[in-house]
């Protein structure tokens, strides 16, 4: 075999490899996506789809794609360059950023408390009705008047009550005062902001929040007094939420005052 067909027979091979391993990682990727529609849609439960074959399989399978795609990288660089190289850098960016996905929400762990209540008066807590607390179900996060972070769950934030934590990690949700807002104000404002209102009355407007993702839910009560505004936004899931009711309660302050 001469030299130049034996090149050829290697760039074959090797641009083989290469679809191999981008096609991995589109399986990966597809993967992920598959999970997420399933758990959006019900068809698994959230714990499972979440937790179980998002954090359980899914570094795994990302990792599988990038050895996969490392190796077809390596067969181009130095075996096969040219279209081969495109496919493996391809197929090296697809499951490299997943991978970067599960380092970003590792850290992000990190970063934020664990907790997934947030509220803007814990003097007198917001409780929700017995309505919505059924359809939360028995297996949701539970509403308590004074939460508290188990001691085990967290160095930092360990054995501290969510109030202390709203405290010192959210400083936009705090009690509207003095703003004059009626029930359907604030139930046109939840609507808009993609809110499914629950329940209203006079004093109260109840809603529920689901993510376009996994569908992850948060409810949330604002309650109207005479002087004062309070909201307070609560996930069904236990899953610490990365900062979302802190974000959901701050937006609905501002919102709210710009009435």
């Amino acid at each position: 075999m001469t030299e130049h067909s034996s090149h050829g027979h290697e760039a074959k091979k090797g641009l083989a490899f290469a679809h191999i391993a981008f096609i991995a990682s589109v399986l990966a990727a597809l993967y992920m996506l598959l999970v997420m529609m399933a758990t959006h849609l019900g068809y698994v439960s959230l714990d499972f789809g979440f937790r179980t074959l998002t954090l359980g399989y899914g570094p795994k399978v990302a990792m599988a794609a990038l050895v996969v795609c490392g190796l077809s990288l390596l067969i181009a660089v130095f075996k096969a360059p040219g279209r081969t190289l495109v496919w493996a850098i391809g197929g090296l960016v697809i499951s490299g950023a997943l991978m970067g996905g599960f380092y970003a929400y590792q850290r992000a762990l990190k970063a934020f408390p664990p907790i997934a209540d947030v509220a803007t008066d814990w003097d007198r807590p917001l409780g929700f009705s017995d309505k919505l607390m059924e359809d939360r179900g028995r297996e949701a996060k539970a509403v308590d008047d004074l939460p508290r972070v188990p001691r085990n769950e967290s160095m930092e934030w360990g054995g501290r009550t969510v109030a202390d934590i709203n405290e010192a990690t959210c400083p936009g949700a705090k009690t509207i005062v003095n703003k004059a807002v009626t029930e359907d104000q604030i139930v046109n404002l939840l609507k808009s902001e993609h809110y499914i209102v629950f329940g209203h009355a006079p004093w109260r407007v109840e809603g529920t929040y689901q993510d376009n993702f996994y569908g992850f839910r948060s409810d949330v009560i604002i309650r109207i007094d005479p002087r004062t505004i309070d909201i307070r936004s609560v996930s069904r899931s236990d899953i610490p939420d990365l900062g979302a009711n802190c974000r959901r309660v701050t937006a609905l302050v501002n919102k709210i005052k710009a009435l």
